[in-house]
């Protein structure tokens, strides 16, 4: 998810909106919970790099490039399977295990290859009241991961057997984060409990969907987002804004929100990281009004791992 869909909503979401706020929590981040938003953000840069992900990976560290990942580069890691361009969506990323910490970690890569780009801009909505009632999702994102998941599951679910006292993280960046929420509740749908780390994440699904993940209990999640980030709060504003209102279906976000305050170059402390409870608050990313990509390469850390990243999405 990147400037491909900016190209198409720049102009009209640009325009000066009326924000209605709601309130923001400044309940209490541990240094613990911190260091978790660091450790997954640094698995999710690091799902830019091939060398996780391609035919050789299997059984090697997780790799990052130098100067880089510095959380994730303290832990003892392995890579179980790494997966390449699953289709529909050309899904990329590797499942790993964390040793250190005792997470099995399944890590989704954003958008870098056309593919990628046509599933993000699939952006009408199919119909899955099966798994809850009233809810619609994103096209392109329910796609992409079903087909992913198919291949996923079984080999989520293997690692499990063999590592029982393991968590189960699904983390990603962007397109990634949105393909990491639905693979949680695929995950969840199964019996699993599920801790969902995304960063930058667009909305995946209706009011309906959002507050099924909200209300869900089969694991923690925790939707992060950076200052005024663009990806986050694209397809919500353009399903509220006339005349987009009559292209995009209604999205919205799912609650809690832990918004980055603090700006790029600038490592977030528990003192700038606010917690936004509530659907489709605006107190948070959701109120901001500049259209802006900066703050989306910059997560808990520079996001750009080993090339690959937001910037060479145009």
């Amino acid at each position: 998810m990147g400037q491909s869909v900016l190209g198409i909503f720049m102009a009209l979401v640009g325009m000066s909106i009326e924000i209605l706020v709601g309130p923001s929590f400044m309940r209490d981040i541990s240094p613990s919970l911190v260091t978790e938003f660091t450790r997954f953000s640094e698995f999710a840069a690091s799902a830019n790099c091939q060398g996780n992900h391609n035919g050789s990976s299997t059984g090697s560290s997780v790799y990052c490039d130098s100067g880089y990942c510095n959380t994730l580069h303290k832990s003892s890691t392995q890579i179980i399977d790494g997966f390449e361009e699953i289709k529909p969506g050309g899904t990329t990323g590797y499942l790993a295990l964390d040793k250190t910490n005792k997470y099995i970690v399944l890590t989704f890569r954003g958008t870098v290859s056309a593919e990628n780009r046509n599933a993000d801009l699939d952006f009408q909505q199919v119909d899955v009241s099966t798994i809850c009632d009233g809810c619609k999702v994103h096209h392109g994102f329910w796609a992409a991961s079903e087909g992913a998941m198919n291949v996923l599951l079984p080999k989520v679910e293997e690692t499990l057997r063999a590592n029982p006292d393991y968590s189960i993280i699904l983390t990603g960046h962007s397109l990634g984060g949105a393909l990491a929420t639905l693979g949680a509740v695929t995950l969840r749908n199964s019996g699993h409990t599920v801790d969902l780390y995304s960063f930058g994440a667009p909305s995946v699904g209706n009011k309906a969907f959002a507050e099924f993940i909200t209300k869900s209990t089969a694991g923690k999640n925790y939707r992060i987002t950076h200052t005024n980030d663009e990806v986050p709060k694209v397809l919500f504003r353009s399903s509220r804004r006339r005349p987009l209102d009559s292209l995009v279906p209604e999205y919205s976000q799912s609650s809690p929100e832990y918004w980055i305050t603090s700006p790029n170059g600038v490592s977030a402390t528990r003192s700038t990281i606010q917690v936004i409870e509530g659907v489709n608050n605006e107190a948070g990313n959701l109120g901001t009004t500049e259209v802006t990509m900066e703050p989306h390469g910059w997560y808990m850390g520079d996001m750009s791992v080993c090339a690959q990243t937001w910037k060479d999405w145009e």
